[in-house]
């Protein structure tokens, strides 16, 4: 049997992990999406990993998915059958 206190701690674990997938995620999908307008992977790698905090990271990586967010709703999504 577990403690409540035990209980507690998992669930904050847990939640650890699935917000650092979360940030994972995104950072790939954001490295796809620079990938792919500017075909460089050199220029990939400055632009979100070596030159950046994690603040600094995560900001560019909330706007280039806010670039891509905001061009999508203009059109249909194809992986949705709109």
């Amino acid at each position: 049997m577990t403690s409540s206190s035990r209980g507690s701690g998992d669930a904050a674990a847990a939640q650890r992990l699935v917000d650092a997938i979360t940030r994972r995620a995104a950072l790939h999908e954001a490295i796809g999406v620079v990938q792919a307008w500017s075909g460089d992977q050199d220029h990939v790698l400055e632009r979100f990993c070596d030159r950046r905090s994690d603040a600094e990271r995560e900001a560019e990586v909330a706007r280039v998915n806010a670039v891509v967010d905001a061009a999508a709703e203009r059109r249909a999504d194809p992986d949705w059958g709109d």
